[in-house]
């Protein structure tokens, strides 16, 4: 069975079946990592694989017999993997990188083609769960923000998100040294400002309104980090330990004016029974007087 396969194999490649050009369609998200698989064990005597980039068919990589080697092709520097499958992997991808690449596989019976459309977008929203670490902020309404992230290395691309819907307020690619991008939003119109070093987002003037979820992607050469923030902008006043302080003054003087109440309730109602019992006393002295008088009128 075997070698009824090897044959097949055989005339499959003299008839040129892989001569034919062959189209995969790769979508990725800017920051990650996409791999561009080439199956070579289908083909005997490989003698040279070239990987091919964009419209003009530059050359990016190469495997010459069991040599590995990269051109110095500014838009992919410290971006690309390649292995002895003839697999090629793009990490930390732009969306600069998005276009056709063609695998040039020269072997014993001719050249074969394999082809890769790959579109790079940009993503609804970086908030990746568990991965993301968390951090809360309060501040004062007029008050500055700051959402602090890592020291940057210089190749990193950063995105910052703003909702729950994960709307883009902020970008800057570090490695393409270019101004960092704000998208406008009267939310926060001017009000932006994305430090160049770090990769943090400072928030001037901060308003209620700024209130929410902010999330950031920082992707690397190296790795791809999230981190995530919860901003809280209250309207300025008195602290919630002024208030409380407050609230027990006059819980005190309260009950100090119910415990005055109580003892001006209790004086009354004493004297009035003193009067009471003075005008029974009288009462009662009245009457011995008029039956000490009946007595001495009956004794004559």
């Amino acid at each position: 069975m075997k070698s009824t396969e090897k044959i097949v194999l055989f005339l499959l490649i003299m008839c040129g079946v892989f001569n034919a050009e062959t189209d995969e369609v790769k979508s990725v998200m800017e920051g990650d990592s996409v791999t561009l698989n080439t199956d070579l064990t289908k083909i005997q005597g490989i003698d040279l694989l070239l990987w091919r980039f964009g419209d003009k068919g530059s050359t990016i990589a190469q495997i010459d017999g069991n040599d590995i080697s990269y051109e110095d092709y500014e838009l992919f520097r410290g971006r690309l993997q390649l292995d002895q499958t003839g697999s090629l992997t793009i990490i930390n991808i732009r969306t600069n990188h998005s276009g056709l690449y063609k695998a040039e596989i020269s072997h014993d019976t001719g050249t074969s083609y394999i082809k890769f459309s790959v579109t790079v977008y940009e993503s609804p929203s970086v908030i990746a769960g568990a991965e993301a670490e968390m951090k809360s902020i309060s501040v004062m309404e007029g008050e500055p923000v700051t959402l602090h992230v890592p020291q940057l290395q210089g190749n990193e691309l950063i995105v910052w998100r703003f909702g729950d819907e994960g709307k883009l307020i902020a970008k800057h690619d570090i490695e393409a040294k270019s101004s960092p991008l704000y998208e406008t939003d009267e939310r926060f119109r001017d009000r932006l400002k994305l430090d160049n070093q770090t990769g943090s987002l400072m928030i001037t003037n901060s308003r209620t309104t700024d209130s929410g979820p902010y999330t950031v992607k920082i992707s690397s050469n190296k790795k791809t980090l999230y981190k995530r923030f919860t901003v809280n902008v209250s309207v300025p006043g008195l602290s919630p330990g002024v208030v409380a302080g407050i609230v027990f003054v006059v819980l005190l003087l309260a009950a100090a004016a119910a415990l005055v109440a109580l003892g001006v309730f209790f004086y009354r109602r004493k004297t009035s029974e003193l009067k009471n019992q003075k005008l029974e006393i009288s009462d009662r002295q009245n009457e011995t007087s008029e039956i000490s008088e009946k007595l001495k009128q009956m004794c004559k």
